[in-house]
């Protein structure tokens, strides 16, 4: 990961660095007053993160450009830092990591959540390995496809052109003594927004991060049924004209399909923006009702 280190040194300075170069007839009073609002906004980002504490990560893996994290023991502090819920006593989000970059072509902010007090530290370790490993992955593309902005417009000769939008934050969706749910949703802003949603279905009992084949009995064909129960869904919609499903694009849910289970205990299958549907319908959900599974589903009791 050395390649993060070098990436940017002084945010400011370059900024005007790049404006003094661009704008030789600038003042230094000019840059002065630019310097002071680039100051004022940096403030009120800060602000808004409620005071996020810079902290370096001990890995090599998470070397970063801007790698901020908090980690405090008491959950009920570090909630009201980061504006989210505390979650109980068995299993918290207590630190945040954060990759960030804002330059001329880059604005990129990346939330990566990070599990703890699950009793087994093993799977606790793989889950948030998971997550690390997504988030850079996020990270290195939104670069990547910048880089390519950059080439662009130096070759037209732009001295300005859109910047790479890409955000990520994760959403509680539940937490109690059985099942923690969360979702981690990317953000890209181009001529046009799209959201892409990774779902994460721990369970606590037995502390394992759920697949979707986890809640049904060994060799049962849940995919047929479930397809044809969204499918069926989605034309009782069409012809209600409530929504603007694209029947004919949906194949299969599959292994990796997305999913979460509500505290009542029904199965939830959930789409990216335009997977299946106009972009208005934003990700579609489909609750699926237990009663259609028969006694397929597994004794551990996940859907009820």
């Amino acid at each position: 990961m050395k390649k993060y280190n070098s990436l940017i040194s002084d945010f400011d300075q370059e900024n005007l660095d790049m404006i003094a170069k661009e704008l030789p007839e600038f003042t230094n009073e000019n840059l002065d007053n630019i310097k002071n609002k680039f100051k004022e906004k940096t403030m009120n980002k800060k602000n808004n993160l409620k005071k996020i504490i810079l902290r370096s990560l001990a890995t090599a893996a998470c070397v970063c450009v801007s790698f901020v994290g908090l980690v405090n023991t008491n959950t009920t502090f570090a909630a009201q830092l980061l504006d989210i819920p505390v979650i109980g006593t068995i299993t918290n989000f207590v630190t945040i990591d954060k990759l960030e970059l804002y330059d001329k072509y880059r604005e990129i902010n990346i939330e990566i959540p990070v599990l703890e007090g699950l009793e087994n530290t093993k799977t606790q370790e793989e889950i948030n390995n998971i997550l690390k490993e997504r988030g850079i992955a996020v990270y290195d593309k939104a670069l990547e496809n910048a880089e390519k902005i950059k080439d662009e417009s130096e070759k037209a000769g732009f001295l300005t052109s859109m910047p790479e939008l890409v955000s990520q934050n994760y959403t509680l969706i539940r937490n109690d003594n059985e099942v923690l749910s969360f979702k981690v949703v990317t953000t890209e802003i181009k001529a046009s927004g799209y959201e892409r949603a990774n779902f994460y279905n721990v369970d606590l009992k037995n502390c394992k991060l759920l697949n979707i084949n986890d809640l049904f009995k060994e060799n049962y064909d849940y995919i047929s049924v479930i397809n044809n129960e969204i499918i069926s869904k989605m034309k009782e919609a069409i012809q209600k004209e409530d929504e603007a499903y694209f029947i004919e694009e949906f194949r299969t849910i599959d292994e990796n399909t997305n999913f979460y289970i509500r505290e009542e205990g029904k199965l939830v299958i959930v789409f990216n923006e335009y997977e299946i549907a106009a972009g208005y319908m934003g990700m579609p959900e489909f609750i699926i009702e237990t009663s259609i599974f028969s006694n397929n589903i597994s004794d551990l009791g996940y859907l009820k």
